[in-house]
């Protein structure tokens, strides 16, 4: 038969106390930020984008209703011609003539359809320059 292993006491060892010198941790300064003014910036900046959007949604809705117009006044125009039939007395210069009457009208019309699409694109850059500059004054204001 064996012995039962005894218990050895392990001999007590004080240890060294040592002491750890203090380091003060660099402080982190949070640069002051104001949040209503930069609240304000970002609400001036949608109020510029709806301005912008309004202002390209009138020119659609502008050119649809000169679009709707001159379809109507086309229509109304074939219609007339149609009811008075051909004038076999008419002479083919003078076909010529309300051809040459038509392409004109239609240039006209795509000029002053690209025109208030020009208008419209001018006033919605203008918008957005001076908004820009205005936030990068503002942010100037804000670093310094």
């Amino acid at each position: 038969m064996e012995k039962p292993a005894t218990k050895v006491d392990a001999p007590k060892v004080e240890t060294p106390k040592v002491e750890m010198p203090k380091m003060e941790l660099p402080k982190f300064v949070a640069p002051k930020v104001d949040v209503e003014a930069l609240v304000a910036l970002h609400k001036a900046n949608i109020d510029t984008l709806l301005a912008a959007q309004k202002i390209m949604l009138d020119l659609v809705q502008t050119v649809a209703k000169r679009q709707t117009e001159l379809v109507k006044e086309m229509m109304s125009k074939v219609e007339a011609s149609m009811k008075g039939g051909f004038d076999s007395k008419k002479q083919p210069a003078a076909y010529v003539d309300d051809a040459k009457a038509v392409m004109e009208r239609a240039v006209a019309d795509a000029k002053e359809t690209i025109d208030l699409g020009l208008k419209a694109q001018n006033e919605v850059v203008d918008l957005l320059v001076k908004r820009a500059s205005a936030n990068f004054e503002h942010v100037k204001q804000m670093a310094a």
